[in-house]
């Protein structure tokens, strides 16, 4: 099965650093085929026999007896992931107009979360003035529209702390993963 691994904290700050070409290694020796890395933030293609559970823990190891890296390994099939760009709850002029005021940087994202998170707990994002930042849970993932940098959203800031084992991808870097994934299928982007 095709798989894609994301890697929270790769390469973000002093800890958790590795090389692309070590982390290919890393996986290849831990019994992954096809392993190919995107951009040096911890993105994984790879195809492998194994379980999503068991694959997300065969990973997590490898970088732990391998590296001396401790980190969540989020893992969704191929198909899983094409669903996600496909999924998209925003509009393209949402989008768009999101994007036209945010002075910042990227506007929509991805949070990839271990499991379907308990709705109840984000009952508090409501009650908390998140500005025009808007989400949406879709599943195991939560969609991100955000109008100024991820690294002021608000939003963003009280999600890490309601999920602190996700990891977030910016439009952009799904799209090119999910090309990569399905170098020969014509996928739909929203940007």
């Amino acid at each position: 099965m095709r798989y894609l691994a994301l890697l929270r904290g790769i390469n973000v700050g002093t800890s958790g650093r590795i090389r692309m070409d070590m982390l290919k290694r890393l996986l290849e020796d831990a019994g992954f085929r096809e392993v190919v890395t995107y951009i040096q933030s911890g993105n994984v293609l790879f195809q492998s026999d194994l379980a999503e559970d068991s694959a997300r823990a065969t990973i997590e190891r490898a970088l732990q007896e391998g590296a001396s890296i401790t980190t969540t390994a989020i893992v969704r099939t191929a198909e899983e992931l094409s669903q996600i760009i496909r999924d998209c709850p925003f509009s393209a002029q949402e989008i768009a107009h999101t994007q036209a005021i945010n002075t910042e940087g990227e506007s929509l994202y991805v949070c990839l979360l271990p499991k379907i998170p308990d709705k109840r707990a984000f009952d508090s994002l409501s009650s908390v003035g998140l500005g025009s930042d808007a989400h949406v849970i879709c599943g195991r993932e939560i969609y991100l529209l955000l109008s100024q940098s991820i690294r002021n959203s608000k939003l963003a800031i009280r999600l890490q702390k309601l999920v602190p084992g996700m990891t977030v991808r910016n439009w952009n870097t799904m799209a090119q993963l999910c090309a990569l994934a399905f170098p020969s299928k014509d996928t739909e982007r929203i940007i």
